[in-house]
């Protein structure tokens, strides 16, 4: 497929999504990604989507109207010790994802790219290889957003990834686990996250923000931010900013974090802003001092992108995929090491210029690397490099060599 025959594929392509459609950040992504694609290919995206199975409050709360949407029953994973439950459970459980997968792939309809998000339960592992082994003509993508417990203590499932046309993540971390899992190197794409770029704003700003992700579990570092939190208040005293809090919770999750918070003594310094959306996560960045992401774990690149397309200075950790969005435009500390996260929060803190140095850094590259327009170009790349496999090998072929 020489370079001509690209444009003509970059023009002409029918792409559907299967994504959460859901009111949360994967939604959110998805829809970047989605105008991104329309108005470069010149042709509407479809979103095929279901039901996750998270269970948490947005849990039927649609991010819009525009998908093809259907439920289906879900069980969850469990990993049970006893040998007949396991047997039981996770027959029982394949039996309902590779439906959920059939049904998936039955409203592709004419589409030459389809494109999974791979997250959590109704589109975690289970679903995502069930889908990969089914026949279709279209070139399969799968972002891997996350791994999960399944795809972690089977790990041999995880070579149906080489069933798919081209794998995507967001971090070379990820790309090294799945490598590291039998997944074939040449396959996998790094693209970061991407982010709106809205005009720089002049409010005046306030306070350090922090992204608890879809779960607020000890990956996110909360803990480790508390107790720095404490030693920054025992220097600052009245003087020490707000520390906002926003991500998308369970029901028991704010319970979780009271708890730190009680244990650091710093339950007065924290707005909950819990689950905003995009503009609001935008309007929340644009007026904040600092954000400050000591992850150890899981993934950060939708706070890193937002922050930095909203001239906000990050702090952060060589974890969950920071290093690949901020190059040298942040500040990075160890885990776990509450004194150098105060450190590194105070010195920002004192010295506006360094903070206006950062963060003008980071927005120009946001601007040009993290904008939806460079992520979806990118993404088209992958999407020809799909398409040209698919045209080179019949999938008989690909399911022997896989």
């Amino acid at each position: 497929m020489d370079s001509a025959d690209l444009f003509w594929v970059t023009q002409t392509m029918r792409i559907k999504l299967v994504s959460c459609w859901f009111n949360t950040s994967y939604a959110e992504y998805s829809n970047g990604l989605r105008k991104a694609l329309e108005a470069q290919v010149g042709a509407e995206v479809g979103v095929i989507a279901s039901n996750c199975g998270c269970n948490d409050p947005m849990d039927g709360v649609f991010f819009d109207d525009s998908s093809d949407y259907f439920e289906m029953p879900h069980m969850k994973y469990w990993n049970s010790t006893n040998p007949l439950k396991r047997w039981i459970r996770l027959n029982t459980r394949q039996v309902l994802y590779r439906e959920r997968a059939k049904r998936y792939m039955q409203r592709a309809d004419d589409a030459e790219v389809l494109h999974f998000q791979q997250t959590l339960n109704g589109y975690g592992s289970a679903v995502v290889f069930n889908w990969l082994k089914m026949s279709t003509a279209a070139a399969r993508i799968v972002t891997v957003h996350e791994l999960d417990p399944f795809q972690l203590d089977f790990k041999k499932e995880n070579l149906a990834y080489n069933l798919a046309d081209r794998i995507i993540v967001h971090a070379g971390d990820l790309r090294q686990e799945l490598i590291d899992l039998g997944v074939d190197s040449q396959r996998i794409d790094v693209i970061p996250h991407g982010a709106q770029i809205p005009p720089v704003s002049d409010v005046a700003r306030a306070g350090i923000v922090f992204y608890g992700g879809h779960k607020l579990n000890a990956t996110k570092g909360l803990a480790n931010l508390a107790h720095a939190m404490a030693l920054v208040r025992a220097e600052l005293g009245a003087a020490t900013p707000v520390l906002k809090i926003h991500g998308y919770y369970g029901e028991d999750t704010r319970v979780d974090g009271l708890q730190v918070l009680e244990e650091a003594g710093i339950v007065d310094l924290v707005r909950w802003l819990d689950r905003i959306n995009n503009e609001e996560v935008i309007e929340e960045y644009q007026k904040s001092l600092l954000c400050v992401l000591p992850f150890t774990g899981s993934f950060a690149g939708f706070a890193v992108s937002n922050a930095m397309a909203n001239h906000l200075p990050v702090i952060g950790t060589r974890f969950a995929g920071m290093p690949e969005h901020l190059g040298d435009t942040g500040t990075f500390v160890e885990a776990g090491d509450p004194e150098q996260l105060a450190a590194s929060i105070l010195k920002h803190l004192a010295d506006p210029v360094l903070r206006g140095e950062l963060a003008a850094r980071a927005r120009l590259r946001a601007e040009s690397l993290l904008s939806w327009e460079k992520v979806a170009s990118k993404t088209i790349e992958t999407y020809q490099r799909a398409l040209q496999r698919k045209a080179e090998i019949p999938r008989a072929l690909q399911a022997r060599i896989a």
